[in-house]
């Protein structure tokens, strides 16, 4: 209780701080403003944003420059991009006897903002010059290198064949080769917009997205050669298949398509608009595809179904326009026989 009482009859005059501050070290005088800040509620005169004390210990870099970021960041993410879309795998090909390594191309683009603004212009036509040439070696590896899947399908011969519109090409079978261009296919796709031969046209297991989807959706408004179309197990979306199906109402060709097996699932809205499309077109006979609503496979298998009896009847109109006047010969016939 006597020290209670010494420490009560204590002045504040009494104590020194200064001298109580001055005996501290650096840590313990860090510690003390720490608590201090806990203890003591900010000011609410002051703002948000300048209430908390500034912790870090890097010195400025120099004045904040938003634009250069900006393009900073911009390239940054177009090289990494460019990276991923024109990447060569290393393989060995024949050229003059000797063994040629196709190596992968690296490129890092690391510009600050002031050096961005002064060499952008010479920069793009690096860029686009370099994708022009990995993208004639991806060919070139692609054309010399045995395919894994066993399809010995000469890419180069059979585009240019499809191009001049040579009559002995009548299938196109490209399924499972998963290392062809994406430009390629894009090739492959226009060329068929205005070929008369090709009956069948194959692309299962080649990395088909939705780009190329939209593609073959124009080429069959115009192409009228093609009966069966086979683009299963793939990466197309419910949307890309509905633009295939929605091209279906002005084609009257195309009898057979395939899209099963999608890495993407359609959904039940793109079932649901591929189900009433459908009802436009008259020619589609088979569907490889699984439905999952109980609603739109009856629908669909309804309409092919109709198509079908249609077809039938077709068949069976075009052989009568014959048959009568046989079956007039042969009663004309038998009426002269039994007058005789």
């Amino acid at each position: 209780m006597s020290t209670d009482k010494e420490l009560e009859d204590l002045n504040e005059e009494d104590i020194d701080e200064d001298e109580i501050l001055a005996m501290l070290s650096p840590e313990e005088l860090q510690e003390l403003q720490s608590e201090m800040d806990v203890m003591i509620a900010p000011d609410e005169s002051v703002p948000v944003g300048q209430r908390q004390k500034d912790q870090t210990e890097k010195p400025p870099t120099g004045s904040f420059d938003h634009r250069s970021l900006v393009d900073y960041l911009y390239w940054e993410k177009e090289s990494k991009r460019m990276l991923e879309e024109e990447r060569v795998p290393a393989t060995l090909s024949m050229k003059r006897g000797k063994q040629w390594t196709l190596r992968k191309t690296q490129m890092k683009v690391k510009l600050s903002g002031s050096f961005l603004q002064s060499q952008k212009r010479h920069l793009q036509p690096r860029i686009t010059a370099l994708k022009k040439k990995e993208r004639k070696m991806r060919v070139q590896t692609v054309c010399l290198q045995r395919k894994p899947s066993g399809n010995e399908t000469n890419l180069e011969s059979t585009l240019d064949k499809i191009r001049n519109n040579n009559p002995s090409i009548t299938e196109v079978n490209l399924n499972n080769i998963e290392n062809i261009p994406k430009e390629m296919l894009l090739d492959y796709v226009n060329a068929l917009k205005k070929n008369k031969h090709v009956k069948t046209f194959s692309i299962a297991n080649t990395g088909v997205d939705e780009n190329i989807a939209y593609n073959l959706a124009n080429m069959l408004r115009e192409n009228r050669s093609i009966i069966t179309l086979n683009i299963e197990s793939n990466f197309i979306t419910g949307k890309g298949i509905v633009a295939i199906i929605r091209c279906l109402q002005f084609n009257e060709t195309l009898t057979e398509l395939r899209f099963h097996n999608q890495r993407h699932m359609l959904g039940h809205h793109a079932e649901m608009e591929i189900s009433r499309l459908l009802k436009a077109n008259n020619t589609l006979l088979k569907m490889g595809y699984h439905f999952e609503l109980p609603g739109p496979r009856m629908v669909v298998t309804n309409i092919l179904t109709r198509n079908l009896d249609r077809q039938r009847q077709l068949r069976k109109e075009e052989s009568f326009l014959y048959f009568p006047k046989c079956v007039t010969c042969w009663k004309w016939m038998e009426t002269e026989t039994k007058i005789v």
